[in-house]
């Protein structure tokens, strides 16, 4: 689902959340400000949980941790 991100945003997510730099570093490194950065990655969650939530039906515990899925059909273009 990453790999089908806008290229911003797919950047932003695989920085941060696979290669543990923090938003201020993501930002350095792009030349934007802290705030463009924070919008970038937020705005990549969002799209991917959108995807997420298209795509499959989820079972979470009471803490909201994912614990179960389902997909919803087979002609997902992510799965």
């Amino acid at each position: 689902m990453v790999d089908s991100l806008p290229e911003t945003y797919k950047q932003a997510i695989l920085l941060t959340e696979f290669q543990n730099m923090t938003q201020k570093e993501l930002s350095e490194k792009l030349g934007i400000s802290i705030s463009g950065a924070k919008s970038r990655v937020q705005r990549g969650r969002k799209m991917l949980k959108e995807m997420l939530l298209g795509c499959c039906q989820l079972e979470v515990d009471r803490r909201g941790n994912i614990i179960d899925y389902q997909h919803k059909n087979s002609e997902c273009e992510y799965c």
